[in-house]
């Protein structure tokens, strides 16, 4: 590969712009043995992130010389490029190409931008400025199959306008990466069951690939260490191109199958396929999810608002609008305007919590503020915080409910990491906390708006179904506490949920029947007091709370829905109930809500991975934002469920959902942000209308899944229109697979902007329960023995602990059955000595392990 052409700066509107010499040749890729893949482009752009401009550390903000504009000029010639006669192959060893080569069959192509710069603005066009740069991929069909060993060498014709002309290559399966492999980039889990890959591509205005001819081929695993391979399966056709996720067509291709499912052997792997070639390389591991997981967290940590910085990289979002301190003249002022107002459908437009100033008229008598209205989670790149965002809370906490607490990490990267809670418990806390402070006099607001220019919010009027919310954000909080054996911290919750829900209770009209959106999904105010009396009851024992789940779940068959899009969720009620250490009253409930969890689990979303191209379980009715991955029926059923055949069939449908985010898709990509962790070296969604411009750390903050809608949704303004974009496709954008419309924009927002309660809870909940299963299935961990002695003729060992860590002393006289002996101990971080008892006459052999 040549080296890049030296860069002619040359400045045009206030934007930084640079050419060279040619189009450039990224990368020539083998497809498989019948076709190459070349890619090219004609520019990119870069960002400012050095935290000197004057958008430093803030979001939507306009600075024209923030971007670069690099052009390869001049660009690829696409007429010259798309005809077989530029393209020819040659060979030194395989006779059938020789010296002089042969030309190829046939060019298809796809193009798509893949820059966009924003300049300042256009007052003609009413709209701000911008360039963008675009990108190429040609695929070439070859006359001859490409022989394993041999070497080859493609000559370009120079009227494409190329870089380079010469390009040269071995086939060998073991180390040609091939776009046409899909897999976990993040890695797979030694947890049994399916380990997925596929086969496909779609080349553009050539269609998708067709690999039947493949059918039987041989699949290896390719050892990086070692450099040893082992067959693993065969080529196996899945389904045909079809729709799928509410009618979008996602891989606009015919899917095979190259699973190596039964390999669990921990290492660094690379997938081959015979006569195809490799993936990237990946691991297999124990703790697969764990890298995903910490990732999901960290993206909450950067949607807080008013985290201030404690030496954290990247650093949190800014400013923190904390009233009275950042900015110093933040304010916030009680309203009377709540979304059951008389005046609501009229007294504004549009989205309303984005209009604050509308919120002026609504002020409260004497115009009281409220100080302690910070905190919480931003919506995308706003800052509002209404009621929708509280789904958050149940998906942050309930993979830690399901594996019954086993995602203890408190290392994962955020502030109040080493505090000995949970991180992930802390991220919920700080939504938790942010409604409580949110108060009305006894009352419960409905949110907060997005400031004024002049740094004022307007608090939304209390409303019943916010006092019904907090009650359920408290209560399973304050029994996530229980089951971390904090107990300080579980009465202080269970306190606050009390309140909110007998005040709730006792109000003239608790608008049990009124429905709030929690962001693809719904909950009636009597969803929300049976969600927060299910976990009330896990924490007090008291029946009352008891009857109330029974009273309104909607558990009465075997196959009940629990949940239902636009009417109601019981889901998270439902897996508390499930979970309780309580007494169970209602056995026949418990019962139902078991078979029907299980039930709906697989009629909606079990299937789907049978069904689909794709192998997604995903929730159908919440397909619209593709990158949404809900499961949430199959977590609770996965986890309830006594049947060996269900639970391995859940845990497949799980897995196969969560591998399609972390790159088993047509764009081989984790369709998340991943600068600075531990997946930052893998293809990852780069940019997104998120925090993290300009702040000092190349680029945006971590954990951030966008839509990739590619509809226009306000198309007035570019940033508002993503067909500005799509238009620029070839061939044309309705051709294209629905996941591989990702176009890397901080600036079109209908685009790439997400909300944590609709892109992020979701998967949040998937790796955190599989991170959890993974925690759960290691191997107890043998403390130190530093010393076995004999001490008034009794047996005794002594053991280095750990604080805080269980350990139980176990005896055996056959070293195949093993019984506890007495209860365990609670180590101290010094040596303890453990007496070991004999059993009978004969030897007797102990272990101790870790609990």
């Amino acid at each position: 590969m040549s080296v890049f052409p030296r860069l002619l700066p040359v400045l045009t509107l206030g934007l930084a712009v640079s050419s060279a010499s040619a189009t450039q040749l990224v990368e020539l890729k083998v497809l498989d043995e019948g076709y190459l893949m070349v890619h090219f482009r004609d520019g990119e752009v870069t960002h400012r992130d050095d935290a000197t401009g004057p958008c430093a550390y803030r979001g939507a903000c306009n600075d024209s010389n923030s971007d670069t504009v690099i052009r390869y000029e001049p660009e690829l010639d696409l007429a010259t490029a798309d005809a077989a006669a530029s393209w020819t192959l040659q060979s030194s060893d395989d006779a059938r190409y020789g010296s002089s080569g042969q030309p190829v069959s046939a060019v298809y192509r796809k193009s798509k931008l893949n820059g966009m710069a924003q300049q300042g603005w256009d007052s003609q066009a009413n709209d701000f400025h911008y360039e963008y740069t675009m990108e190429h991929y040609l695929y070439l069909r070859l006359p001859e199959a490409l022989e394993e060993g041999k070497s080859y060498s493609l000559a370009i014709a120079s009227g494409t306008g190329t870089d380079v002309t010469q390009e040269a290559f071995t086939f060998d399966p073991f180390h040609n990466r091939s776009e046409a492999i899909h897999i976990n980039l993040a890695g797979y889990s030694t947890l049994e069951g399916v380990k997925a890959a596929d086969l496909y591509q779609w080349m553009g205005s050539g269609g998708p690939r067709d690999y039947t001819a493949f059918e039987g081929n041989d699949v290896y695993l390719y050892n990086v260490e070692t450099g040893q391979h082992q067959r693993v399966g065969e080529v196996t056709f899945w389904k045909d191109e079809a729709a799928e996720m509410s009618g979008y067509h996602m891989v606009r291709s015919p899917v095979w199958n190259v699973d190596f499912t039964g390999f669990n052997q921990p290492g660094t792997y690379r997938l081959a396929v015979e006569g195809v070639g490799c993936s990237e390389d990946f691991t297999i591991e124990p703790t697969a999810f764990e890298a995903p997981y910490t990732v999901s967290v960290r993206g909450f940590y950067y949607m807080r608002i008013g985290q201030a910085d404690v030496g954290l990289v990247p650093v949190p979002r800014q400013p923190l609008y904390i009233p009275g301190e950042s900015p110093a003249d933040t304010k916030v002022y009680l309203t009377t305007m709540q979304p059951y107002h008389p005046d609501w459908d009229s007294f504004s437009s549009g989205d309303v919590w984005d209009r604050p100033e509308d919120w002026d008229a609504y002020r409260q008598d004497g115009d009281p503020t409220n100080p302690n209205a910070w905190g919480g989670h931003s919506d995308a790149l706003d800052w509002d915080r209404h009621l929708g965002h509280v789904s958050i809370i149940y998906d942050l906490l309930l993979p830690y409910v399901l594996t019954g607490g086993a995602l203890n990490d408190d290392d994962l990267g955020i502030a109040e990491s080493g505090n000995g809670i949970p991180d992930l418990l802390d991220e919920a806390r700080n939504e938790v906390d942010f409604w409580l402070r949110l108060r009305d006099g006894d009352g419960y607001s409905h949110g907060l708006t997005n400031p004024t220019g002049s740094n004022v919010f307007y608090q939304a009027g209390a409303t019943p179904i916010a006092a019904w919310a907090n009650a359920a954000n408290a209560a399973m909080l304050a029994d996530c506490f229980r089951l971390a054996g904090l107990s300080d911290l579980q009465a202080q919750y269970r306190a606050a949920a009390e309140e909110a829900y007998h005040y709730a209770d006792q109000l003239p009209d608790p608008m049990l029947d009124t429905l709030q959106n929690v962001g693809e999904a719904d909950l009636r105010g009597r969803d929300f007091k049976q969600l927060a009396a299910a976990y009330l009851y896990n924490v007090t024992g008291e029946t009352a709370y008891e009857n109330v789940v029974q009273a309104e779940s909607r558990a009465t068959s075997d196959t009940a829905e629990l949940a239902h899009v636009g009417a109601f969720n019981q889901i998270w009620a439902t897996a508390g109930y499930l979970q309780t250490p309580q007494p169970v009253h209602y056995p026949d409930l418990q019962a139902h809500m078991r078979a029907a969890v299980v039930y709906q689990a697989q009629q909606k979303e079990v299937a789907y991975s049978q069904s689909r191209p794709s192998r997604r379980a995903t929730d159908n009715t919440t397909g619209y934002f593709h990158t949404i991955q809900f499961v949430h029926r199959t977590l609770v059923a996965h986890a309830v469920t006594t049947d060996s055949d269900q639970r391995a069939a859940f845990l497949d449908a799980l897995t196969l959902e969560a591998d399609w985010g972390l790159g088993r898709n047509p764009l081989n990509l984790i369709q998340m942000t991943t600068a600075t962790t531990s997946l930052a070296d893998k293809r990852s969604v780069t940019d997104a209308y998120t925090s993290g411009r300009d702040d000092g750390t190349p680029g945006m903050h971590p954990g951030h899944t966008p839509y990739m809608n590619t509809d226009d949704w306000a198309p007035a303004m570019i940033m508002g229109r993503p067909s500005w974009m799509t238009s620029k496709a070839y061939p044309s954008f309705d051709q294209w697979p629905r996941a591989e419309g990702y176009f890397p924009t901080r600036y079109v927002w209908s685009h790439t902007e997400f909300t944590p309660q609709q892109t992020m809870r979701g998967k949040m909940a998937l790796y955190g329960y599989l991170y959890g299963l993974e925690k759960q299935n290691a191997p107890a961990a043998a403390p130190e023995v530093t010393a076995v002695e004999i001490i008034d003729g009794q047996p005794a060992a002594t053991l280095q602990t750990e604080p805080d860590h269980a350990y139980q002393l176990q005896s055996s006289t056959d070293l195949q059955t093993w019984q506890p002996v007495g209860a365990a101990i609670t180590g101290t971080g010094s040596a303890q000595q453990l007496p070991l008892p004999l059993q009978g006459s004969g030897p007797t052999f102990w272990r101790v392990l870790e609990q």
